[in-house]
């Protein structure tokens, strides 16, 4: 998945850790972000692969009057149960890693040289990690997870819990990572790690175009030795 010159890294953290904020100024920043969540939202609408097989699972209950999944009576189900969870997955983890399988190859294909996969799971998905350079937790405590989660989706307290018990700790997973991102104090502070740290994913990368002189040199260089 990391072509000669380019590089993947990993970008998870807890839910309401803040991720996708920093995802976004990564992206005004001018680094190419795949979002799983963006992609697990897709394969989910009318006509998607991964529709029929929630609808089939879950049935009609889980939908809006207009035929869309309803992601809070969804949600209510799958965070509730494990077992439902897991069966969730089993639906749409394959298709969003088709979705997102096609935008990786199509960005390496074009030459983009610093992708950023925006993973929550990606510890959980222990199968994807060998295949990153690095991986960028977004920190912070649980106790700030569960407020943000009851101010942004007006959870109850047992609803956040739910939804942050579904996943490893946070704690844990910082001592996974490879870089991690404070983010729980001001955002400004946040903002300005995130600049800082593509310089920092920028160095060490080989433009394409110099690749592609040494390619040519070497092709000339093997010719005029073996001619």
């Amino acid at each position: 998945l990391n072509p000669p010159g380019s590089r993947l890294i990993g970008l998870t953290g807890g839910i309401a850790s803040g991720k996708s904020s920093v995802g976004k100024v990564l992206q005004e920043e001018g680094v190419v972000v795949i979002s799983c969540d963006a992609a697990a939202k897709q394969v989910v609408e009318q006509g998607c692969p991964g529709y029929e097989k929630v609808v089939k699972k879950f049935g009609r209950k889980i939908l809006l009057p207009n035929g869309e999944i309803d992601r809070q009576k969804l949600g209510a189900v799958v965070f509730s149960n494990r077992e439902n969870r897991e069966i969730l997955n089993r639906c749409i983890h394959p298709e969003i890693a088709k979705v997102v399988r096609r935008r990786l190859i199509w960005e390496f294909f074009k030459g983009t040289q610093l992708v950023v996969l925006d993973i929550p799971l990606l510890f959980e998905s222990c199968n994807i990690r060998p295949y990153m350079h690095s991986v960028v937790l977004v920190y912070c405590t649980p106790e700030q997870q569960k407020e943000r989660l009851m101010d942004r989706n007006d959870f109850t307290e047992e609803a956040a819990n739910a939804r942050i018990n579904s996943q490893w700790s946070i704690d844990e997973k910082r001592g996974m990572a490879d870089v991690v991102i404070d983010n729980t104090g001001l955002f400004l502070d946040t903002e300005a790690a995130t600049k800082a740290l593509v310089v920092e994913l920028k160095k060490g990368i080989i433009p394409i175009r110099n690749i592609l002189l040494l390619i040519m040199a070497s092709i000339v260089g093997f010719i005029l030795y073996n001619y």
